[in-house]
Order: C-alpha cells, then structure tokens, then sequence
C-alpha cells in the first residue's frame, strides 16, 4: 500500500489535476483510489458532472465508529472510465468540518488495506489545517508548486514546517521554467520529486473544458505523470494481494481512465 499526499502551500499550481492526472496514471495491476479532501471545499464533482454524495461527506458519519473492510468503497462514485473517487464537500465550511471526523480514520483504513494505493488531494494546507492529520499519516507528501519565486519561497517554508513536525516531503515542480529542478533542489537545499509538465492545453481539457488534444495518454501531462505514478508506485511496499471482493472491477488502465476522463 501507498498513500500519497499532494498539496500546496500558496497560489494555485494545480494539485487537483495533478492529483487526478496522477491516479489516473497509475501502473496496473494495483488498484487506486483518489480522494479529494480540500479544506478549501471540493470541485472534482461539478468538473466531472458527479454528484455531491456519496463522498467524504457521507463517509464522516461512519468514521467514528471506524470502517469496515468494504466501508470506503460505498462511499465512492467513478470518474469517467472507471477511476474510484471519494468526492470532497463543495462548501468550504463543510468540508473543513467533515475532514476533521474523517482524516485519521481514514489514514486508519488505507493503513490496512495492502491490495490499494490512495492519493489525496490535500489542497492548500496551513498551520492548524484539518487535512493535516491526513498529511501527517501519508507515506509520500508531494508540496506542488510552480517554480517562481512566488511560489517557491511559500513552499519552501511549508516543506520546512512539515519535516520539523516529521513529515517527509518533497517538492513536485509544475513546469521548469524560470527554475529546474537541479536549480531549486541547490538553491534552497530541498528534495525535489520530478517534474510534471506545463501543459495548459491539457489540464484545461482534464479540467472539463472544451477542446481536444488528439490522444491524451501521449500529451505531455499525462507521460510525466504516468513516469512519476512509476517510480511512486515502485517505491511502495508490496504484499502479496489478493482480491477484495469489495473492490471488484475497480481496476482499470491507463487507457480507459485517461481517455474516460477526457471524454
């Protein structure tokens, strides 16, 4: 199991898409299941035409009594072409509230389920945030940033905070202009992830705009997200997994989540 964390600290780099993006790519045959849990209140309902519930929301008023095996998965619906998501509260006020019964039991659950790996949208988080108890419970925290200055200086002090409170976190780089990599990685003495590319076209497609961009899985977004959803993914402890009743035929590729979503 690996349960990876995107956010953010300033500004808005994009971590919703990556996060979709970023599931959507992720290697078969293991199972994966997005979770969209944004203080700031949620939009991949309204992007992909799904329903408010069922969702964190709905799944908050399990979450004190802890989760069964097949808990979870009730409360999720399915972006186009098949990639299971558990949608965040539209209304900021909700889900900062719902987010607070639900983070740790959540961490609870994806802790023991070896046969899925869980990526969180975590959002733009700060001191005292609610999805920091989810931040702080993740195996992987990618801070998500554009590399300008604007961004980076607030995203090197997030990246600082969260290391002194024992998070392990990386800087994922959205573009590498005007700074690469290498760059930052010297300049202000952090580790960077990788690079997703800055591809305005296709996010903008991924995001329920209008518009085509021929064969999605080949646009630049979507190859280094699927190279970065490979090395995450190998770096994840493996188990012996057996199928889980539960989730059956969750399991989908690369090819119909990507070209479902874009549909």
């Amino acid at each position: 199991m690996s349960l990876v964390g995107l956010c953010s600290a300033h500004g808005s780099p994009g971590v919703t898409t990556v996060a979709v993006t970023l599931a959507a790519t992720w290697p078969e045959p293991r199972r994966c299941l997005l979770v969209e849990a944004d203080s700031s209140g949620g939009v991949i309902a309204a992007r992909y035409g799904l329903g408010d519930t069922p969702g964190l929301s709905s799944l908050a008023a399990t979450a004190r009594r802890g989760f069964a095996d097949d808990e979870v998965w009730r409360h999720a619906q399915q972006l186009p072409g098949g990639l299971p998501v558990l949608v965040g509260p539209a209304s900021a006020d909700e889900a900062q509230v719902v987010l607070r019964d639900v983070a740790g039991a959540l961490v609870g659950w994806a802790a023991g389920r070896d046969e899925v790996d869980v990526i969180v949208d975590c959002g733009r988080i700060w001191p005292g945030s609610p999805t920091l108890p989810l931040v702080t419970g993740v195996d992987v925290v990618l801070v998500v940033v554009r590399p300008s200055v604007d961004q980076l200086r607030p995203a090197s002090h997030r990246l600082a905070a969260l290391e002194a409170s024992g998070v392990e976190a990386r800087l994922l780089l959205v573009g590498d202009r005007p700074y690469g990599p290498g760059e930052v990685a010297s300049t202000l003495g952090v580790d960077v992830a990788g690079v997703i590319a800055f591809d305005p076209r296709t996010a903008a497609v991924l995001t329920g705009a209008r518009g085509a961009v021929g064969d999605l899985r080949r646009t630049p977004l979507v190859r280094s997200a699927a190279t970065l959803a490979e090395h995450l993914a190998a770096a994840a402890p493996t188990s012996d997994r057996e199928e889980d009743p539960a989730s059956e035929g969750r399991t989908v590729g690369e090819r119909e989540v990507v070209e479902g979503v874009q549909r």
